[in-house]
């Protein structure tokens, strides 16, 4: 009984977790990092784990997508077990007398990486048949895919350390022990009690030749200097192997521009860790001890120098701009005050707002109409697809009356993106020249948005930006936010391929309704209002000294700001933090823009400024004002609760309560404004809300990417009792028989 206890004890498996655990802390980090994506501790709001159960690859979850994803693992369990011998490896210096030391390491070394796939197939399994609706005979390639692409990266990886017996300079008349024989025999002379004496000169018993468990030899005969010189040599290969690994992950990055590369985002995530692991690895063979604080070091001196040049700042652009020196405005509180009063004292804005009412009074073909004013939420490509469903399907319902009334649109990130799509088609069918249909219209819609941003983002952003695009003649740097660009046309067919300017004559003639984004200016809080139209009608009615909202066409006049591309726009309303870069503005000191929903994520804001700005010509030439808005997440939902607050919590409930309930505090805010403006005008104003999310248990996550269930909640969603309410009452009050 001793004995056995004695080989669990001295397992190798068992002895390297023990020692991960005291001295590999930072590399465990890694493994709890995936584990907690698979079982939703991070990352499920925004669906993160979604991206490794259900893979896309070329628009398709199949048999490449989990290829690609069992290949990605494969290369981040060899970037875990070059790293843990590089940091382990010498506190056994058994294996100098062990044939392939490496090979034996990550045999032994199995217990973390192969507990993780267990637990991915499982749950990634499960998934597929309950969310995805996939059959089991899919289920089942899937899960060979996988391994044939995990199995796939462990082969190469054993091409290039099988041949390297860098144990032959220690003792090549030592071969591995026999297989364990006497592990139950106490052996001659033991007494019972020297089990307990044992120390660091007790044997392991490891996973050796031919899988057959071995017991490790002692290695006090060889020289220090000879132990030491196998490991340097070991070392130097896996450190090669991790520049090579490196080097072949980041040069993906050439052929982003190519569909063929845009591997699925959980295979970018992987990649990225893989990469950070590696490079951790690599200096920490060198440095040792002083990796961390070289690191450190590193990080700080590149923040230095970003401040003070543009190396290391990483710019994401609005593409259409000019950054040249000579271009860029001066972003100050005199500059930011000038603006301000040319706008109080500029009444062609406003003429330009009340012709653009005229035309949409006089296109209604009605004596006082209601006017709509549609605000929409962020919420990533969920509030994309729920938007549009919403706007397309009510229209269809209320034989086009809703278009027809509408006259503005407001909103956050996703939403907004949905609205503008929406507009777009309607402004096509005016055209006559429109394609499709719209479950056709969804379907490109609801497509992946995340793999070619997260794969520019892993292989290069985040180390260096070296390829250009063009856009209008002018150049910028490529990133991330310009590849999620370029993926959101391909998607919509280049239906949204447009600089701003486009939509200035079809608003003004109201041929479609007015859209005005308003991303927030992070480096002081406040908001730039960006349309087509010059707003400094809003601007100027807003007579406070804290200059909160900035007009872009008159701010950035100098600049052509009709010539910015629309989905930068777009990009700039939506640009959630760490997924999306914030957008730079040509100015000095240069100004980040950030998602609208940091400061106004349903819109309500912009709409009671833009209702407090023309409040007479609508209470002379409307019937009132209806604000319909749609929401991603009810306000207070059902089976909604509240939890006891932990000492965890104590601690941090305070900080997280800024980023968990500052679009419920928003919502109680704007409540009080809603309430202003019916005490304020003389004209009803009624509210009418689509709520996607009703149900607190009903997830849908918060991302650029949607599962099939996900979809198919999406269109349900608009036939909830709530919501058809909502449509009966939006029926009545435009007039609808």
């Amino acid at each position: 009984m001793l004995q056995n206890l004695k080989l669990v004890r001295d397992f190798f498996p068992f002895v390297l977790l023990k020692f991960h655990i005291k001295y590999n802390f930072f590399g465990l980090l890694y493994w709890a990092l995936l584990f907690s994506i698979l079982f939703g501790l991070l990352g499920s709001n925004f669906g993160v784990p979604y991206l490794f159960y259900s893979p896309d690859y070329l628009g398709e979850v199949g048999l490449w997508s989990f290829a690609l994803l069992g290949f990605s693992v494969g290369g981040f369990c060899m970037a875990f077990n070059v790293y843990s011998y590089i940091k382990l490896g010498p506190r056994f210096p058994f294996l100098v007398v062990v044939s392939t030391p490496f090979f034996r390491f990550c045999i032994n070394n199995f217990l973390i990486p192969f507990s993780y796939i267990i637990t991915y197939l499982v749950k990634m399994s499960l998934f597929q048949l309950n969310e995805e609706l996939a059959s089991t005979s899919d289920v089942l390639i899937y899960n060979v895919s996988f391994f044939i692409g995990f199995l796939l990266f462990i082969f190469l990886s054993i091409l290039y350390f099988f041949p390297l017996r860098t144990n032959k300079d220690a003792d090549d008349s030592i071969t591995e022990s026999n297989p364990v024989s006497t592990i139950t025999s106490k052996g001659i002379g033991q007494k019972w009690y020297n089990y307990f004496r044992e120390k660091r000169t007790r044997p392991i018993y490891y996973i050796g030749r031919s899988f057959k468990l071995h017991k490790s030899r002692s290695v006090a005969h060889l020289d220090k200097g000879v132990v030491e010189g196998v490991f340097s040599k070991t070392r130097i290969n896996a450190f090669i192997f991790e520049v090579l690994t490196i080097t072949a992950f980041i040069s993906l990055s050439f052929f982003r521009n190519y569909s063929l590369f845009e591997v699925p985002a959980a295979m970018s995530i992987l990649m990225l860790l893989t990469i950070l692991s590696m490079v951790i690895g690599a200096l920490n063979s060198w440095f040792h001890r002083w990796t961390y604080p070289l690191i450190f070091f590193i990080v700080i001196v590149m923040s230095l120098l970003s401040s003070r040049a543009d190396l290391f700042r990483y710019t994401s652009f609005a593409l259409g701009l000019d950054y040249k020196k000579e271009s860029k405005i001066s972003y100050s509180p005199e500059n930011i005050r000038k603006n301000h009063k040319l706008a109080l004292s500029d009444s062609s804005s406003e003429k330009n707002i009340i012709e653009i009412l005229e035309n949409w009074k006089k296109s209604t073909g009605e004596e006082k109409p209601k006017l709509i004013i549609v605000n929409t939420s962020g919420g990533g490509l969920r509030s994309a697809l729920w938007t549009f469903t919403v706007l397309s399907n009510a229209d269809e319902k209320l034989n086009s009356k809703l278009s027809k009334h509408l006259q503005m649109i407001t909103g956050a990130s996703g939403g907004m993106i949905g609205a503008a799509y929406f507009r777009e088609i309607n402004l096509r069918k005016k055209l006559n020249t429109l394609r499709g249909d719209n479950s056709f219209f969804k379907s490109r819609l609801s497509k992946d948005l995340l793999n070619r941003l997260s794969f520019s983002a892993s292989t290069s952003d985040l180390f260096m930006r070296y390829k250009e695009l063009t856009y209008n003649g002018k150049k910028y740097t490529q990133e991330r936010g310009s590849e999620f660009e370029k993926e959101l046309h391909q998607n919509l067919q280049n239906y949204l391929e447009h600089p701003l300017g486009y939509y200035e004559k079809h608003e003004q003639a109201s041929t479609i309704p007015l859209m005005i984004f308003s991303p927030t200016i992070v480096n002081d809080g406040r908001r730039m209002l960006i349309s087509a139209q010059n707003l400094s009608f809003m601007i100027g009615n807003n007579r406070n000294t804290s200059y909160e909202n900035i007009d872009f066409q008159s701010f950035f006049k100098k600049n052509n700001p009709n010539e910015i591309r629309f989905s930068s726009v777009l990009r700039a309303s939506a640009t959630f933090p760490m997924i999306m870069p914030m957008m730079a503005m040509p100015t000095k000191p240069e100004i980040q823009l950030m998602d609208a929903g940091i400061r106004d994520n349903y819109g309500g804001k912009v709409s009671v400024d833009y209702l407090f700005a023309l409040n007479k010509w609508i209470d002379e030439n409307t019937s009132g004002i209806i604000i319909l808005e749609i929401r991603d997440t009810k306000r207070i939902m059902s089976n909604e609760k509240y939890k006891e607050v932990s000492l965890i919590d104590k601690l941090f409930l305070p900080f997280g309560n800024l980023l968990t309930n500052f679009t419920r505090t928003q919502d109680l805010d704007q409540e009080q404004l809603i309430k202003l403006c019916k005490s304020s005008f003389s004209f009803p104003v009624d509210k009418i809300t689509f709520n996607l999310r009703e149900d607190y248990n009903e997830r849908i996550s918060l991302s650029w990417h949607l599962t099939k269930r996900e979809k198919q909640k999406i269109e349900t969603a608009f036939s909830s009792p709530e919501n058809q309410i909502a449509l009966k009452k939006l029926d009545i009050l435009t007039g609808n028989e």
